[in-house]
C-alpha cells in the first residue's frame, strides 16, 4: 500500500514539474525554465536521469547536434526523465531488495 502512493506522489511530482515547466516556458531558446525542469527532474530519477544529460552530452560533443529548447523538446527529457526514473525505483529497486532479503534467508 505503501508502495502504491510512494509511486503515485513520484509520478505525481513529475507531472507537475512538466506542467510547471510547459506553462512558464516563454517560446525563447534561452529560456532559463530549463534550469528548473533539469533540477527537478534529476533528483527525481537519479542516477539513471544522468543518462538523459549524458545523451545530450553525447549528442552535442561527438555529433554537434545541437538541440533547441522547445515544448518537444521538453516533452521528450521528460519522457527519458521518467521511464529511467520509473523503471530504476519501482522496478529495479524493488527487485534488488526482494533478492537481497532472499539471499539473507539461505
Amino acid at each position: 500500500m505503501i508502495a502504491k502512493i510512494i509511486r503515485a506522489l513520484w509520478i505525481g511530482a513529475t507531472v507537475f514539474v512538466l506542467a510547471v515547466t510547459l506553462y512558464a516556458f516563454d517560446g525563447k531558446p534561452d529560456s532559463d525554465i530549463g534550469i528548473f525542469f533539469a533540477w527537478c527532474m534529476l533528483p527525481l530519477s537519479f542516477p539513471g536521469g544522468l543518462l538523459v544529460s549524458l545523451a545530450h552530452v553525447a549528442l552535442y560533443d561527438f555529433f554537434s547536434v545541437t538541440i533547441e529548447t522547445s515544448y518537444l523538446s521538453f516533452v521528450l527529457d521528460w519522457i527519458g526523465f521518467l521511464i529511467l526514473g520509473y523503471l530504476q525505483w519501482f522496478k529495479l529497486v524493488p527487485y534488488l531488495i526482494s533478492k537481497l532479503r532472499g539471499s539473507k534467508k539461505m
